[in-house]
């Protein structure tokens, strides 16, 4: 499968607009969208780019882990899962230390890593239907990665809270988590309008040097961390109650009941 099958790019003006292309799996965090789009955000500013967006395709932005390929990797050895692991670790890493300013447009879904995904962003623009939820450990997953930069936004309390007792929130509850910096019926419209205006008034190596002091300053060691949070995520995923809950959740569609023992 040719790249251009996982994500779609266009142009407009100096912003560049990267829109997952699998909406058939409501855009999930497969192993081919991962890499393409991981290639998509490295290549970027070498291409004239000065700015991104992120969208999907369809109804969703991203419903996060593809269950699918998690489920068959739940039985792989323990190197495959570090590295299907590692290659999500990549594409989050990419994204937070691009030199552009970047915008997540959100439609739809943003579910688990699909939220992180847009969190990793410098901004978050969604439509008030929007819904962004983040519900590994419903499924006996765990949050691992995006646990390693959600700090930038969200107090560790209220990730807690979010992680530990998920329910879906609107836009509106999302930005007042600090998830969503602004909610607005055209998201892409947006985003693009932001994008664009930040690429006109703002130096490019200033955006750069600036991005690159706040990670330094509140993500300290990323690459440690999210190595760390790689090998936390690719042990839960063989883990009996994991295995158990993707499983329940492809056959029925519905969470399992973690309040009987089986």
């Amino acid at each position: 499968m040719t790249e251009q099958t996982w994500i779609r790019v266009r142009d407009e003006g100096p912003a560049r607009v990267l829109s997952l292309d699998r909406p058939g799996t409501s855009n999930a965090l497969e192993a081919g969208l991962v890499s393409a789009l991981t290639r998509a955000v490295e290549d970027a500013p070498a291409q004239g780019a000065r700015a991104l967006v992120l969208s999907g395709e369809g109804r969703h932005f991203c419903a996060g882990a593809h269950l699918g390929e998690l489920e068959e990797l739940a039985g792989a050895d323990d190197d495959a899962r570090l590295a299907d692991a590692r290659r999500l670790a990549t594409l989050y890493r990419a994204v937070l230390r691009s030199p552009l300013l970047t915008v997540a447009a959100v439609r739809g879904a943003a579910y688990g890593g699909g939220l992180g995904l847009a969190a990793a962003c410098d901004l978050v623009v969604a439509a008030p239907a929007a819904r962004l939820q983040f519900s590994e450990v419903r499924l006996g997953f765990v949050p691992a990665l995006i646990s390693v930069f959600l700090p930038r936004r969200v107090p560790v309390a209220r990730l807690a809270a979010l992680f530990l007792d998920p329910r879906p929130l609107t836009a509106g509850e999302g930005a007042a988590a600090g998830l969503v910096d602004e909610v607005v019926e055209d998201p892409l419209a947006r985003a693009v309008q932001r994008a664009r205006e930040v690429a006109a008034k703002a130096a490019p190596s200033a955006v750069e040097a600036t991005k690159r002091l706040l990670l330094d300053l509140h993500v300290r060691n990323l690459d440690e961390a999210l190595e760390h949070a790689a090998r936390v995520n690719a042990a839960q995923r063989a883990h009996p109650e994991c295995r158990r809950g993707v499983a329940a959740f492809l056959s029925q569609r519905a969470f399992p009941d973690w309040s009987t023992a089986q």
